[in-house]
Formats: C-alpha cells, structure tokens, sequence
C-alpha cells in the first residue's frame, strides 16, 4: 500500500460488516499521519475524550478483525504489513500458474517473500512488532523441519523493509573443539557478527585477558559492533539448541545474553539491538532464572499448520492442476501427517510435480522407497544412538493413550519432532510414524 487512502480503504473492506463512520474515517486517517488524539480533536472540533473514544473502538474491531492487537502506536505498522500481505496474496493468484520448473524441492528455509511461505496469525504479527522494541527479545521454539528459521528470513526480510541491519548466528556452524572452549567460542561469535557488519574483527583492541570472555566479549559488542552501526541490529543465534550437550559453556552464553538484553534498559547503544533466540527443545540445563534468556522476552511457538493455512499452502502448489480440486481430497493426507509444514510441502511438491497419485503417495509413504523415507531413517538413526530415547520413543509408540515420559527424554524427542507434550504426557504428532516405527519394530 502506497497511501493512507489505499490503507482506508482496505480497512473498509476487512470491517464489511459493521461499516466505518465518517468520524471514524477521520480518525484513522490522522492517526495514521501520527497526530495525537488531541490534535485531532483541535482540527475537527469535537471533544479530545469523544475523539479517543472513537479510536479506541475502531482499533478494538481491527484487533478482533485480525486476531491481533491493534492499538494507535503500532497502528501504521500493523495495518501496512497486513495490507501488503493481502496484496501479495491477490497478486499471486492472479499470476500466471507456476510452472514444473520454477517448483524448488523443499528441505531449505524459505526466503523472503517465497510464494510457499505460510503464515502463522497471530503469532508471527507479534514477533513483527517486538523488532521495532528497543532492546527486545524474542525465541523462537518448535521441533525440527517446522519453520524455524523461514520465520528468521522473513523477518530479516521485513527488518531491511524499515532499515534495519540483520546478522544471521547458526551456531552449529561451529567447529566442534570451539564448543570445549568458551574463549574461543565466543571470539567466533564475534568474529560472524563482524563478517555478517563488514567489519574488519579487532581482538586486539577489545579483548581482555584480565576481563574474562564474557566480559571481553560484551564490550566487543557494546564499543566496537553496536558503535559501529547506527541503526537497529537484529542478531539471531539460530540452533541454539546445539549448546545444550555442553552445560558449561552454556550456562556461560546464556547468561551473557540475558546480560545484553537487560542492558538495554539503561544503556542507549545496547537499545539498536534486537535479538532472536531459535531452538528445537526446553532448556534442561540448570541455570538461575535471573540468568537465563529463556523466561524474558516474545516467547514464540510455531504450532502445525491450521486447515485453512494447509488449504492456502495447497492453493500456492495449484494442485487443482493435478485434479486435487477441493481441499478434501487431502482428508486422507492430513490424517497422515497432520499439519508438519515440511511433510505436507514435501507431499505437495511430489503431487504437483506429476509424478505421484495421491493414491500412490499415501500407500508408499510410510515405507522406506515413499517419499519421506531418506526422513524416517534419520529418525530412525537419531533413535538407535541413544538406548534410553529409543525405548521412551517405544513407550509412546506403543500405546494408544498420552503416557508420561522423563522430562529430558519427553524433551529431546519432542524437539525431534517425534511427539507432542502436553505438560510431560506425550502422545505421536502423526499417524506416519506409527506405521512406519511399529512395522520397523516388528521386524
């Protein structure tokens, strides 16, 4: 949307039902130019009081409208992502179909703006709006394979839209030695974050033997990185999960992170900064809760997709083109696997693709030549390399009930994407693997 009036206007459109007063209008109109209620009241006449009244129950329809909340602060934003978003969708559907070859096999993050991104209301709007809080924190938790770090890009894609600098951390990118040593993994931290600013790294200069690494590492960040920008910096540690198999250092990073986050109360450079923590599984190291960045901040938790984002994401593959003409027909692949976003793109791709029926998809895919078999047996791998989760997995697997499991195995295997917790009752996510896991066993 390239003017208030396009927003107005789109604004309408969404509030159909109960129709927008002429006052209404008016409010909206100058609020979106950021004047104050007072000064709208000065320019129309009316009272200060009736003119916030009238704002306040037209943000409370849009915030019901667009399950999210809508308030005059974040008012510009909110409606200017959500009306993009719209006019994004409209232009794809009214683009010419997508060809076999324009079609990339999933299994990568989505980029930016990738027409098979899928997204979660109202979650994903909040993780938004927390980039444009000073010195905020967000973490971002789901299982595997669920859409992780495709939120990263998006949001990186949105942080460029408003000027923003972006750093990109995945911590399993790290050699393993580095994980021994918290000196030199923290210098490696520092060293990405310098690449990813076009900064030449200066160790020399900010590193303190004396100091200790934490500390040597946060005025790194505080005199050198965060002065060397003048505007918002977004950093994600993605797969921060990775460091959970070495508590020490850990507890060491972590603590150091909560210590950036709380410096952005009292310290205006540490106030550009905006930081993403993503993982795959809880915490189950044992850190003082005034320590850890995992009970401040945004929490996010990416859910499986909903009925109508599968039928979106069924929409954006043009399955109609395969004779996949009503959302019903999936019924059968739903039951399967259930809203796991990489195992239905990875089923909507194949069905597109015009190689697969879905009558052949759905006999073959719990078997080893279906096409989630290369997935399955890495499931499989991860299971017989650890004894004690190989027969926590085998308790869920066998029984027809939510059971309750240990709360480091419930953990690791949820964060495999292998059960779903409900407190520490456990159940399977999907039908796909028990088929293929009981037929594995009975061998």
């Amino acid at each position: 949307m390239n003017s208030h009036k396009e927003t107005i206007e789109w604004v309408k459109t969404i509030l159909d039902t109960r129709k927008i007063s002429q006052v209404e209008e008016i409010v909206l109109e100058r609020a979106l130019s950021g004047k104050l209620y007072r000064e709208i009241a000065k320019e129309t006449g009316y009272d200060p009081g009736y003119i916030k009244d009238i704002g306040s129950q037209l943000w409370l329809a849009l915030s019901k409208e667009l399950n999210c909340d809508i308030n005059k602060r974040n008012l510009s934003f909110m409606l200017t992502q959500f009306s993009q978003y719209n006019t994004e969708v409209y232009q794809r559907k009214t683009q010419p179909n997508t060809t076999i070859a324009e079609l990339e096999f999933p299994g990568r993050p989505l980029p930016f703006k990738s027409p098979f991104y899928i997204e979660r209301l109202p979650i994903e709007t909040l993780a938004i709006n927390t980039l444009h809080q000073a010195g905020s924190l967000m973490r971002l938790k789901a299982p595997q394979q669920m859409g992780k770090t495709s939120l990263i890009h998006r949001l990186f894609g949105i942080a460029h839209q408003q000027e923003m600098q972006t750093v990109l951390v995945n911590v399993q990118q790290a050699e393993l030695a580095m994980f021994k040593d918290l000196n030199q993994f923290l210098q490696w931290i520092c060293w990405v974050i310098s690449q990813q600013l076009n900064l030449a790294p200066k160790f020399d200069d900010y590193w303190f033997e004396g100091a200790g690494s934490k500390m040597s590492c946060t005025v790194y960040m505080q005199e050198y990185c965060l002065n060397a920008v003048d505007r918002p910096l977004v950093i994600a540690f993605d797969k921060v999960h990775t460091l959970f198999d070495y508590p020490d250092l850990a507890s060491h990073f972590f603590s150091m992170l909560r210590h950036w986050y709380e410096q952005a109360r009292s310290v205006r450079n540490w106030q550009k900064l905006r930081l993403i923590i993503a993982y795959s599984t809880e915490l189950t190291l044992s850190i003082q809760t005034n320590q850890s960045p995992f009970n401040v901040g945004l929490p996010v938790n990416l859910p499986p997709f909903t009925r109508p984002q599968i039928s979106e994401l069924a929409q954006r593959y043009q399955l109609e083109q395969v004779g996949i003409e009503t959302s019903s027909t999936l019924d059968p692949l739903l039951d399967l696997v259930g809203g796991h976003p990489y195992l239905l793109q990875l089923a909507f791709y194949w069905l597109r693709s015009g190689y697969l029926s879905l009558e052949q998809l759905l006999a073959e895919a719990p078997t080893p030549k279906g096409i989630y078999g290369e997935y399955l047996e890495q499931l499989w791998i991860m299971l017989a390399q650890d004894t004690l989760l190989e027969q926590a997995f085998y308790q869920v697997l066998s029984s027809s009930e939510p059971i309750s499991l240990d709360t480091q195995m419930a953990h690791r295997l949820e964060g495999l994407g292998l059960v779903q917790l409900q407190g520490l009752m456990a159940s399977l996510p999907c039908e796909l693997y028990r088929k293929y896991f009981l037929t594995h066993y009975s061998e």
